[in-house]
């Protein structure tokens, strides 16, 4: 059966060849992106921000500020049961390998597992977090923080080992803690 005989039943409409490329186009663009999508390097992104009193942090797609713990060095999770409450872990699937990094990010990306279907992103070996607190992007209300067994940081995006990842209040790199 053709299309003719098809559109003469109401099935087939015709297409003219800008739809048709139209539609090529489409497809060609879910296919680019499924791959992405399906090893989860489209979301979340990190990126590097200039949050007021601190310059080049590491956010979230949303532009929230992220933190560490100063204790959690070698991603080892202390930030559990009421923790987690308060400072939100930056997660994404078991599943996912890679996930995609800003300009200006120039630490390790690393993950440590969560749960058997989640696992929590790490800078440095130090596992990610947002602040209750900050009600907002581009907010710094939980640095500094001494709580859960350590003191809580924001992190330097452009930090490249552990030793230099957090921020001190002043808007300075720590290095002599973890």
């Amino acid at each position: 059966m053709t299309c003719s005989d098809l559109r003469r039943k109401g099935f087939c409409a015709k297409w003219s060849r800008s739809a048709a490329l139209g539609v090529a186009a489409v497809i060609a663009s879910v296919a680019l992106v499924l791959p992405l999508a399906a090893s989860g390097a489209t979301s979340p992104v990190v990126k590097s921000a200039d949050v007021p009193g601190f310059s080049g942090a590491l956010v979230n797609h949303s532009s929230r500020s992220l933190y560490i713990l100063s204790t959690e060095k070698g991603a080892k999770l202390k930030c559990t049961g009421d923790c987690l409450e308060t400072w939100i872990p930056l997660e994404v699937k078991a599943s996912v390998t890679t996930i995609a990094v800003g300009p200006g990010v120039k630490g390790k990306i690393g993950f440590v597992a969560r749960s058997k279907t989640m696992k929590q992103v790490t800078f440095n070996t130090y596992p990610l977090y947002t602040y209750q607190g900050d009600t907002g992007p581009l907010q710094s209300n939980g640095q500094d923080i001494t709580a859960d067994g350590g003191t809580w940081y924001l992190v330097k995006s452009s930090a490249a080992s552990a030793a230099t990842t957090a921020f001190t209040q002043d808007g300075t790199t720590t290095t002599s803690w973890g």
